[in-house]
């Protein structure tokens, strides 16, 4: 994910190359003014209220319109059972639907063992309620062709949680910035650029297991932990 930077940031000179500049030497003082660059992170717990599941369907006959008939038949069997556990049709997208032979090898021999007919489909739903009863519908499908490929429990607004990251970050860079010029015994001036980054590739789930009735499929909730660093360079005001 790309960053934002606020500010003019430093400036560099070299040669420009089809893609666009490309910065090359070292900054002199004429370029930068005297100061302290410095990292700052921060944090901050969001709800997981948001499941992605990702399915397919697969299905392997003697004949491709066979495979294609049954493979249908089971997606159509799907799509009921998530509309009965309440996955509103507009929350399911299909993908990757696919027919070809099916091949087993057998040392350096290939026997074609029949076609496989299939699709993929990606459910995204809102609320965690229900989603045990509804894994464990679909799982029950399985023996038919159907496979759970994923589950995925994120935050669904995170915006909340992101600005108290970033207000963490910022004042943790502050911080840094007001120690090292204490330490070489000088003192800051204003913030002459700034740079944000998102932290660690995305949220990281912090779950809890709930309990659930024995025949249901358990899943994991609890909170995620949203992260921003934040680069900023501060001048020297003496």
């Amino acid at each position: 994910m790309v960053g934002s930077r606020y500010g003019p940031g430093p400036s560099r000179s070299g040669p420009a190359g089809p893609s666009g500049p490309v910065h090359t030497g070292s900054v002199t003082s004429a370029e930068q003014p005297d100061g302290v660059t410095v990292v700052g992170s921060g944090t901050a717990s969001a709800t997981v209220d948001r499941v992605t599941i990702s399915l397919a369907v697969e299905v392997v006959r003697a004949e491709p319109g066979d495979a294609w008939t049954v493979a249908s038949g089971t997606a159509t069997r799907l799509l009921a059972v998530l509309a009965d556990d309440g996955v509103d049709a507009r929350s399911v997208r299909t993908s990757d639907l696919t027919l070809g032979p099916r091949f087993d090898f057998n040392g350096n021999r290939q026997q074609l063992v029949g076609y496989q007919a299939g699709q993929r489909l990606t459910v995204v739903r809102d609320g965690l309620h229900g989603i045990e009863r509804m894994l464990t519908d679909v799982a029950r499908l399985g023996g038919e062709g159907v496979r759970i490929e994923g589950v995925s429990l994120t935050p669904g607004h995170p915006q909340d949680a992101l600005t108290q990251a970033r207000d963490a970050a910022f004042a943790d860079a502050t911080a840094k910035a007001e120690q090292l010029a204490t330490l070489a015994g000088r003192r800051l001036g204003r913030v002459r650029w700034v740079d944000e980054r998102p932290a660690g590739g995305g949220p990281r789930p912090m779950m809890a297991m709930r309990a659930v009735a024995a025949e249901s499929m358990p899943a994991a909730t609890g909170d995620a932990e949203v992260g921003v660093t934040i680069t900023l360079f501060r001048e020297f005001a003496d």
